[in-house]
């Protein structure tokens, strides 16, 4: 009788544990939606017969007393535990390593940071202090959010509060101690590393930081905020590489976007069309309207990004990816790593920028390359013959490689290593059950192995130099073609379904001609440069206005009472308030002109009698004739004092030696300097 209730405790326990099992497994398999159908419903199905089956046999065993049925059944019992639990489990952790990636978060939360060169006191005692934020009403890290830190702590009291036009600007005046304090985002380490004369040991002081919540309706227009679904029509992916130390990605957080790719991506036919948008690429920010780098909108965060890059190419990027430069190393490696045709011998730092003994070199060649090898391909820039274009051709080759590896998996334990490694280096606002729904793409890659692979078209966005003047030196900037975009914009929208492909009604081919994928875009016919400010000073008043406002800007003209000089002339202009190299489509079209007032004929006298009395004893011919009050007319190639003005007025040398670009009707014959 005692035996007879420990069977039954026993078979109870088996008959509870093999449950909640079957009961785990259907579930972490119902997860799987619509990710083989027909063998979750017969697995499911299998599970449950084993299960009523086993549980009915344990039963049966005890009533009938019969004890090697008895054990039969716990046996299969605990077998039937096992296999549901390590399914629950596999599935379970792959489904939770998508879930890391995704950041389907309703909120948003932004941070900001008032920063100074030196301690300052706490936020309730500074005073006497210049304050700067960015004036863009868009911008909630360096702008919305440091409003309120100044109305809450009143530091418009006592503290001047001086609003910048641009990020820039703003940090420039910060290191050139214009101003005693910034708001900034809480990553300004990073942001400080694109302005020239940065040293990066430089010490600064976190006066307060500040944080706050938002729903992404608040923030995001209706048609950005991203409802998640099952993806299997056409979709965009705007790929960001992030050289980040953090081993969580932050979506809100600013940071420098080197690499900025769109991939268009057709599931059902595995074409793929890749856009690489070079870094120092002029556009109209999606945040606040300013026109300056595109890499500068990753520092009002990843959304800022993302509706700057629909502004320019007007396609929805349906969802953004911001990976980690360091993580495709571990990537790379998980796959096996790499097959790529590296374009020529170079040298680069590894992932952590080291180099000397660290360095990666490589030579010219189709090579296989592991993780560090294939980041400094990525990388590399320098040395190319055309810089940063050539290094997105780069970057499109070794994303290339990526896609073609993933055949490489061949085992549970690989990909394992693969999801592992890009579940700690990757975020994105794809849910998890959108990435699930991409597992029949990727089935095609794997299961077919070599057979079938994407077919990739690839893209070059040309253009041209121009070097423009922000205010503080002049920065380099490219300004891509416009047929060239438009070219490339109309293949991401055929891959997108959203433009029909132009037939091709005739080829030429020569056999002797080796075959080459055509590039999108790779276009170099010239278009007019834009209009830069030219150097008005020491032009009639009347040759300076007729060439402003031919380029459309309207002109004030403020005269000033100049005394007799050699280099002041009546009418002549002495000072310009738009600096000559500034980008006109950049700045107000306002242009205020101050001109000399003298009279010619009395000055020219009042200087010939200056010269007469100065003159020296003729019979004294051995002495020093130099005048210390007389002034040397300057030649042709010299600036007046004083001569260029920024923007805001104040006095700045004049650096630009750029002066063939100053006509807007120049054509670019190179195209790509």
């Amino acid at each position: 009788m005692e035996k007879l209730k420990i069977y039954k405790i026993f078979g109870i326990i088996i008959s509870v544990l093999s449950t909640l099992c079957v009961g785990a497994a259907i579930y972490f398999v119902y997860l799987l939606h619509k990710i083989e159908t027909f063998y979750r419903i017969m697995g499911s199905v299998l599970l449950v017969l084993f299960l009523i089956v086993i549980v009915y046999s344990i039963i049966e065993s005890i009533i009938s007393r019969r004890k090697a049925k008895f054990f039969v059944s716990i046996s299969f019992g605990i077998v039937l535990s096992l296999v549901a639990a390590a399914t629950a489990t596999v599935i379970g952790v792959v489904y939770s390593k998508l879930d890391r990636m995704s950041n389907t978060s309703d909120e948003i939360i932004y941070k900001t940071v008032l920063l100074s060169l030196e301690d300052k006191g706490a936020i309730n005692e500074i005073s006497g202090l210049k304050i700067g934020i960015v004036d863009n009403e868009e911008d909630y890290v360096q702008n919305v959010l440091p409003l309120e830190v100044i109305e809450k702590n009143e530091l418009s009291k006592n503290n001047t509060i001086s609003k910048i036009s641009d990020a820039i600007t703003l940090m420039n005046m910060f290191l050139n101690k214009e101003l005693d304090a910034i708001f900034i985002s809480p990553n300004y380490k990073e942001m400080f590393k694109k302005i020239d004369g940065y040293d990066e040991n430089t010490s600064f002081v976190e006066i307060t930081t500040y944080s706050k919540k938002y729903e992404k309706k608040e923030i995001l227009d209706e048609d950005e905020i991203v409802e998640a679904s099952e993806i299997t029509k056409p979709f965009t992916i705007l790929l960001l590489g992030v050289d980040s130390d953090d081993e969580i990605m932050d979506p809100n957080a600013s940071f420098n976007g080197d690499t900025i790719m769109v991939i268009a991506v057709d599931p059902a036919t595995l074409h793929v069309t890749m856009f690489s948008i070079p870094r120092d690429t002029y556009v109209t920010m999606g945040c606040g309207g300013n026109i300056t780098k595109i890499n500068a909108a990753t520092w009002g965060g990843t959304y800022c990004m993302v509706k700057t890059v629909e502004k320019l190419t007007g396609i929805k990027m349906d969802y953004y990816v911001n990976i980690n430069f360091k993580g495709v190393v571990d990537l790379v490696n998980a796959l096996g790593g790499v097959t790529i045709d590296v374009p020529m011998d170079f040298c680069e730092t590894d992932s952590h920028r080291w180099g000397g003994v660290s360095q990666i070199c490589l030579t010219k060649g189709v090579k296989h390359l592991n993780g560090e090898q294939a980041l400094a391909v990525a990388r590399h820039r320098k040395t190319l013959p055309t810089g940063d274009f050539q290094r997105g051709q780069n970057q499109q080759v070794v994303v290339e490689g990526m896609f073609n590896s993933l055949k490489n998996i061949k085992s549970v334990t690989d990909f394992y290593n693969v999801l592992d490694t890009v579940s700690k280096n990757i975020e994105t606002n794809m849910s998890t059950n959108e990435m699930l729904s991409l597992y029949n793409f990727m089935k095609e890659i794997l299961v077919k192995s070599g057979d079938v692979k994407p077919n990739i078209t690839k893209t070059y966005l040309t253009g041209y130099s121009l070097m423009d003047w922000t205010g503080y030196y002049d920065t380099y900037t490219f300004q891509y073609y416009r047929h060239s975009l438009n070219s490339i914009v109309n293949a991401l929208k055929v891959n997108l379904g959203q433009a029909t492909k132009a037939e091709i009604k005739k080829i030429n081919f020569s056999i002797n001609t080796p075959y080459e994928r055509e590039i999108v875009g790779y276009d170099f016919t010239p278009e007019p440069y834009k209009v830069q400010m030219k150097d008005l000073q020491d032009l009639k008043l009347e040759v300076a206005k007729s060439w402003a406002e031919s380029v459309g800007l309207v002109v004030t003209v403020k005269y000033n009472d100049c005394p007799c000089k050699p280099f002041y002339h009546n009418g002549y202009v002495l000072h310009q308030s738009i600096h000559k190299g500034t980008l006109l489509e950049r700045v107000s079209n306002r242009l205020t002109l101050e001109v000399a007032r003298l009279d010619d004929e009395a000055c020219a006298l009042e200087l010939a009698n200056q010269n007469n009395s100065s003159s020296t004893d003729p019979g004294d011919s051995n002495t020093d004739n130099t005048d210390n009050n007389q002034t040397t007319i300057p030649d042709n190639n010299t600036t007046p004092e004083n001569s260029g003005t920024s923007n805001g007025g104040s006095e700045t040398p004049d650096t630009d030696n750029n002066d063939n670009n100053n006509s807007g009707n120049e054509n670019n014959t190179d195209g790509n300097n």
